[in-house]
């Protein structure tokens, strides 16, 4: 049975039906590979919504037209976890309404109201499961089984993915966790990883960085700490006006599709199809291929903790050194007002979550 995941979906501007006449064309090359595929499954970054209506404070808000469902059946995509920082962003009407939509389409769910998806197929009994780390600033993150998006509770998740091995299923597990724009995992996420294999064979796959990061086979598991972006485009705000929040890096645009073959539940093999988000279409064959990601693999694994810290804040300020330039007196005054502070207070306590659910339970269970 040959798996395909995919890293970050959002279906708008070049990569939707109502922001690309072409969208046909833009996803064709993709499509045909996917089609290939026994099982595809991705992160759906962006919920439908009709009323448009944002809910709570964030810095951006991202949904999609009702009509973009029809891309993911175009790509063949099977299944989606629901579990990130974006899908309450529209609140109630865009969160039921993409369960609704994805239900009428044929596609499977999981990652939110505790939610599991369990299949059996071509000799296979396989769990997917999907959490939000509270790293990513998250909307209605909820306690496992609650109304919401599944919180990415370490004690929890390993009790879950040990529940499911006893089961005799396969576990297939995404954590949407980690710092944008970084090509290599916190010390604290790979200690995660590992964690959680310790629970029996199964693959890690995760997203919310939007760039790739390591992959690695060990112990009958696999371990793929950012799958990158799959479709994305440039990210504009009310507040943003004609210039955008986030402008695509060709390290955004740079990703891969990660394909596992599996059999009798045990790992068969595995392998990256390198994609690259152009104007025109998405490329196959350009992106991350096997060797970019085994020299990350390398550089993350050869690199002392100092060491390795240092250049993962080295490449984030990089990244956020054009846009603390652009914030003059102007960017200021238009962040003055109630919403922002709200932003602030929740940011502050989804920190306190994250050392409560994760932090805390690594540092006593080492």
């Amino acid at each position: 049975m040959k798996i395909a995941l995919l890293g970050d979906i959002a279906f708008f501007g070049r990569a939707s039906k109502d922001g690309n006449a072409e969208w046909e064309t833009y996803f064709k090359d993709i499509a045909c590979i996917l089609d290939t595929m026994d099982y595809v499954v991705g992160n759906l970054e962006t919920p439908f919504s009709e009323k448009r209506k944002t809910w709570g404070a964030k810095s951006a808000f991202l949904c999609s037209s009702p009509q973009n469902v029809d891309i993911l059946k175009m790509l063949h995509v099977d299944a989606v976890t629901l579990a990130n920082n974006h899908m309450y962003d529209y609140g109630d009407e865009a969160f039921l309404l993409t369960q609704t939509l994805l239900d009428e389409a044929g596609i499977a769910w999981y990652g939110v109201n505790g939610k599991e998806h369990l299949i059996e197929k071509n000799g296979n009994k396989i769990a997917f499961t999907g959490f939000c780390c509270y790293s990513t600033n998250p909307l209605k993150c909820v306690e496992y089984g609650h109304y919401g998006i599944n919180e990415f509770d370490l004690k929890n998740a390993e009790l879950i993915l040990a529940k499911h091995h006893k089961a005799g299923y396969f576990n297939i597990i995404a954590v949407h966790a980690g710092i944008e724009h970084v090509n290599y995992p916190s010390l604290e996420t790979i200690a995660v990883a590992k964690k959680l294999k310790q629970t029996g064979p199964m693959i890690y796959y995760g997203h919310h960085p939007h760039v790739a990061q390591p992959v690695m086979q060990q112990d009958g598991s696999i371990i793929a700490y950012s799958l990158g972006n799959f479709c994305f485009d440039d990210t504009y705000t009310n507040i943003s006006g004609n210039k955008p929040l986030v402008k695509l890096s060709e390290d955004n645009r740079k990703s891969f599709i990660l394909t596992v073959s599996l059999e009798n539940n045990v790992i068969n093999g595995f392998n990256v199809v390198p994609i690259y988000i152009g104007t025109d279409k998405i490329h196959v064959g350009r992106g991350m291929d096997m060797q970019q990601l085994t020299l990350l693999r390398r550089k993350m694994e050869s690199a002392k903790s100092e060491e390795y810290e240092l250049m993962r804040s080295e490449q984030r300020n990089a990244w956020l050194k054009p846009r603390r330039a652009a914030r003059d007196a102007k960017w200021v005054l238009k962040r003055i007002r109630p919403r922002y502070f709200l932003l602030m207070l929740t940011n502050r306590l989804n920190a306190w979550k994250y050392d409560k659910h994760v932090s805390h339970y690594l540092r006593n269970n080492q």
